[in-house]
This record gives C-alpha cells, structure tokens and sequence, in this order.
C-alpha cells in the first residue's frame, strides 16, 4: 500500500519536527523509533520509510542543510541503511554536521 503526496508531505513533516528535536539533544534515531514517532508500523514502516527519508532528504539538500536523514540508523547495526547517500563524506561527519547546525539554530 502506497500514501498519497498529502498524507506523506505530512509524514515528512513530522520526520522533520522529530529529527530536529534529536538533533537538539545530540541524539541518534532508530528506524522503528522515528516510525513510532510518526505513526508507520510494520509493512507501512518498510514500505513508506525510505520514501519519507528520500523527500525530508532532498529538502533537506534544497535548504542547504545537512541532511538530517544521518541521524537515522538501523537499531543492529548502528549505521544508517543501504539508501542512505549523504553528500560524500563519512556518515558520522554528517551527523556532526547536523548536530553542530541545529544548535547553531536554537
């Protein structure tokens, strides 16, 4: 089951406002947390996650911001899944940047 572009601009929102909050307390994000926190479970958290991820990301990029999308990673692993592309540089520098710029907004 696929959302509608209104029903996902409202979960990328939702995203935004809660990887913003992580980002002001210096925190990482578990895929299922940040679903918890946005209303996905199960299929929906496999099925609509990366595409939520995928447009906060490219807002994220036209807002020349980091790209807050590091600071959500797989609860095994520790690290950010197989979509995740940054802008080149090592994950964990992402998430310094993101950290640094959200408490540079505060």
């Amino acid at each position: 089951m696929t959302m509608g572009r209104d029903n996902r601009d409202a979960l990328v929102l939702q995203a935004r406002a809660a990887l913003v909050m992580a980002a002001l307390r210096r925190s990482i994000v578990t895929y299922k947390e940040l679903g918890l926190a946005i209303g996905l479970k199960d299929i929906e958290l496999r099925n609509e996650m990366p595409r939520v991820l995928e447009q906060l990301a490219n807002d994220c990029h036209n807002a020349k911001e980091p790209p807050m999308t590091a600071l959500v990673v797989n609860s095994q692993s520790g690290a950010p899944g197989a979509g995740w592309h940054g802008n080149g540089e090592p994950w964990h520098t992402d998430v310094q940047r993101v950290f640094r710029h959200w408490a540079n907004r505060s």
